[in-house]
């Protein structure tokens, strides 16, 4: 029984299994048959026999799919996104799936994902190969704690007195997970999700656009702007990226301020993961009181799937005993 940690995040999809991680753009796009026989870069994803295009090819497409609404686990929309991990992770037969959803919404999202998940049988292929994919366990962890279960065993996190704090930053939510320094036991009221992250950079960065050329790019162009990539869009490149990044970390500073209040002074220690974390690391640099945990932007970018992983790997551990 193998042990696969998967992030479906709204902006990108990121897989850890042993040794093996990759990242794509968390889109995809029906593949029709190429009657002109010169587009073959790729073969599709054959999910259920049917093919599909996924991540970063899928993203620029028209009328691509993308994990916009909560309870992204449990919609048939995502589950292309999910299967294209499982395939290119090489897993096949009984796997221990961990995954998660934000913070602010796991409770709600946790049986529905449960639900459609859990003991689900997939059939993929490449036109070439084949393999079957059954969800025998499904782990499931709040995005944020997906972090903190890795950085605890790193051993990142200081013990002690006070509070440590993961924020974690994504393309549309940052999860803000306090835990007390002493067991690691999340404080109520200071955990939390707030309804940001990169996306809105991008949007400021698309409305720039609009209003110079009349037109509004389409969201992939915009994100890989803030990505730190120069596309063109009627000729000029994207702009004004770096004014978009101060002002969506300027707006998490001071909602994070807010929510904490006399309590900030409590805070130990600081640990700035997820994709977004990677773009606005600096800029929140001290956004708390306390110590900031060191993390490469290879560690932030894959941290809730490192600790997913370790999880399901638990839970294999457990179920093979």
């Amino acid at each position: 029984m193998v042990a696969l940690g998967v992030d479906v995040g709204y902006g990108r999809v990121k897989y850890v299994v042993g040794e093996r991680r990759c990242h794509w753009a968390a889109a995809w796009v029906s593949a029709g048959v190429d009657a002109f026989g010169i587009g073959q870069v790729a073969p599709p994803l054959f999910l259920d026999g049917q093919p599909v295009v996924v991540g970063d090819r899928a993203a620029a497409r028209p009328g691509a799919h993308r994990p916009f609404g909560d309870g992204r686990l449990a919609d048939p929309e995502a589950l292309p996104l999910l299967a294209q991990a499982l395939w290119e992770s090489g897993v096949q037969g009984e796997v221990v799936l961990g995954s998660g959803m934000p913070l602010g919404f796991f409770m709600q999202e946790r049986e529905g994902a449960r639900q459609a998940l859990l003991g689900r049988t997939l059939r993929l292929g490449d036109g070439r190969r084949e393999t079957t994919v059954c969800i025998t366990r499904l782990v499931l962890r709040p995005q944020g704690v997906g972090a903190a279960l890795w950085l605890l065993q790193e051993r990142r996190l200081p013990e002690g007195d006070g509070y440590v704090v993961v924020l974690d930053v994504g393309t549309r939510t940052v999860d803000v997970l306090t835990c007390d320094a002493v067991d690691m036991a999340p404080v109520d009221g200071l955990s939390f999700s707030l309804e940001s992250g990169v996306a809105a950079a991008a949007g400021l960065v698309a409305a720039r656009a609009q209003a110079a050329t009349g037109h509004l790019p389409p969201p992939d162009m915009a994100e890989r702007a803030v990505a730190g990539e120069a596309p063109r869009w009627y000729g000029s490149p994207l702009g004004g990226v770096s004014e978009a990044l101060d002002a969506v970390a300027e707006d998490i500073r001071a909602e994070v301020a807010r929510r904490f209040g006399k309590d900030a002074g409590r805070v130990a220690a600081v640990a700035v993961v997820g994709g977004g974390g990677v773009l606005l690391a600096d800029r929140l640099a001290g956004v708390l009181p306390g110590a900031a945990v060191a993390v490469t932007p290879e560690e932030a970018l894959y941290a809730n799937a490192f600790g997913f992983a370790w999880a399901a790997g638990q839970a294999a551990l457990r179920a093979a005993v």
